[in-house]
């Protein structure tokens, strides 16, 4: 689809993201060599959308080459864009209504800082994962309905697959470049709504885990705010045998504006910054009031 002009331009770009300048590296080059990430590569994805209005679907195994690359980019379609479906979310209002009363009386469940959540527009909740309770603890805790990237080991069945779609999750496979599920992610900020994530990358108990920079990559590329979130107590109420036995406390932070950033191999290296930045906020929430900084 995009010729000798276009194969020449994919390697460019591959040799830009990977701080080589132009220097287009050769076919065989595998893209673990050359550094490039799932973040990286999506960079080179939407560039390939903007230059040359192709869509590159699917996910990459980290150990392809440049040649594999370029085979999905000749056998790309003509990009589109990609709307949220309607189906995703439907539940979750509903969901969260009658989960609210039974799971603030088991859970002793508190909220703190719930006004800092944006009333309206794009914003992205990021914070630390302590068991499986932390996704409707923070959907009842938060004013405003969250999608949520949800890993895709949870989609084992049929009902578990369509029951997670309706409750506002998508699944993003953490082995690949999942290039769809990011995709899906901006999709979800663009028309205005909340994303959620958990930038540790898996469930952490009792320990806060290095962050992922794919949250505040998502922010510099859209503008959103990043709404730092800290859960505390959901690990050991999972495994209280009587009500109200662990108190459960979530803090939404203050936003933590994100100017966008256009330039690719900018923004991945403020992603850096701007993910320490919001590491640290998430652990501030996570200490009780009145202690010192750790």
């Amino acid at each position: 689809m995009t010729g000798e002009h276009g194969a020449r331009r994919v390697r460019e770009l591959l040799g830009a993201l990977a701080g080589h300048g132009k220097r287009p590296p050769a076919r065989s080059t595998p893209l673990a060599a050359l550094g490039i990430d799932s973040l990286a590569f999506a960079e080179l994805v939407f560039a390939l959308e903007e230059e040359l209005g192709v869509a590159v679907e699917g996910s990459f195994d980290p150990t392809a080459t440049v040649g594999d690359v370029l085979s999905a980019v000749e056998d790309a379609r003509v990009a589109r864009g990609l709307d949220v479906p309607r189906r995703m979310g439907r539940l979750q209002g509903a969901a969260g209504l009658a989960a609210r009363v039974p799971l603030r009386w088991w859970l002793d469940l508190r909220v703190e800082g719930a006004a800092h959540v944006p009333e309206r527009g794009p914003a992205i909740l990021a914070g630390n994962h302590e068991s499986a309770l932390d996704i409707p603890v923070v959907v009842v805790a938060c004013p405003r309905r969250i999608m949520f990237m949800a890993k895709q080991e949870l989609y084992a069945n049929t009902f578990t697959s369509w029951s997670l779609d309706r409750l506002g999750a998508f699944r993003v496979d953490r082995n690949r470049f999942d290039v769809g599920a990011i995709r899906l992610g901006l999709a979800v900020l663009g028309r205005g709504d909340v994303l959620g994530m958990y930038p540790e990358g898996t469930r952490s108990p009792g320990e806060l885990l290095p962050f992922l920079p794919g949250a505040a990559w998502m922010a510099l590329r859209t503008g959103a705010p990043l709404v730092p979130v800290s859960v505390v107590g959901t690990e050991r109420a999972g495994e209280a045998k009587r009500p109200r036995a662990v108190r459960v406390r979530v803090t939404f932070g203050e936003p933590i504006p994100a100017a966008r950033v256009n330039d690719p191999a900018e923004r991945l290296r403020r992603a850096v910054a701007l993910t320490a930045t919001l590491r640290h906020a998430v652990g501030a929430g996570l200490r009780p009031q009145g202690s010192p900084p750790g």
